[in-house]
């Protein structure tokens, strides 16, 4: 379907970039609601990012961090933003952020899913690969140089509980959570 086709659609007429940046711009848009009423949005645009969802052991790989919008630490799965220049090899981005956080490769990525994070004023895409078979880097790329972490491996009761406390409190992680639940009922 087009998206002209929807009867929920709203047409753009006017677009203003508000604020541009190294992650993220952000643009406020005028529109015609589909009752003919005008109205304006507020859109984060976001080059998209990927998660990994690496298992090794019976154990799944987070990283602890500072996160300042929280303003707490937290336990997520590693993952980055996906570079302006990177094209579109999503693949190669979670290998290199694997090896960036966690020192880390495998010959076997699988793409899990994909979802957007806040799709109510965000266009951000997360793509998830499930990472197994890992093994250390050759060589090791360095952290970004705003980036500050340590590596944890837990085993599924113990992210649940980090989950109950607030400690892992970000979609992506969750789901990647979820989704190990969903392989370990399985069997797999």
């Amino acid at each position: 379907m087009h998206k002209e086709d929807s009867k929920y659609y709203e047409q753009v007429v006017a677009t203003k970039r508000m604020f541009g940046g190294k992650i993220f711009n952000v643009d406020v848009e005028q529109v015609i609601l589909p009752n003919g009423i005008p109205s304006i949005r507020e859109i984060v645009q976001h080059h998209g990012a990927v998660g990994i969802i690496p298992l090794v052991d019976d154990k799944m790989i987070f990283v602890r961090q500072w996160r300042a919008p929280l303003e707490q630490e937290t336990l997520e799965i590693p993952a980055g933003k996906i570079d302006p220049d990177e094209g579109s090899d999503l693949q190669e981005v979670a290998l290199r952020e694997m090896n960036e956080e966690l020192g880390l490769t495998t010959d076997k990525l699988e793409k899990v899913t994909a979802f957007y994070a806040s799709p109510g004023y965000s266009n951000e895409k997360l793509t998830m690969y499930l990472a197994k078979n890992l093994r250390p880097v050759e060589n090791k790329r360095p952290l970004d140089s705003d980036e500050f972490l340590n590596v944890e491996k837990l085993t599924l009761d113990e992210a649940k509980k980090y989950v109950e406390d607030g400690t892992i409190c970000d979609s992506k992680t969750i789901y990647a959570i979820t989704y190990w639940e969903l392989l370990k009922s399985k069997g797999e």
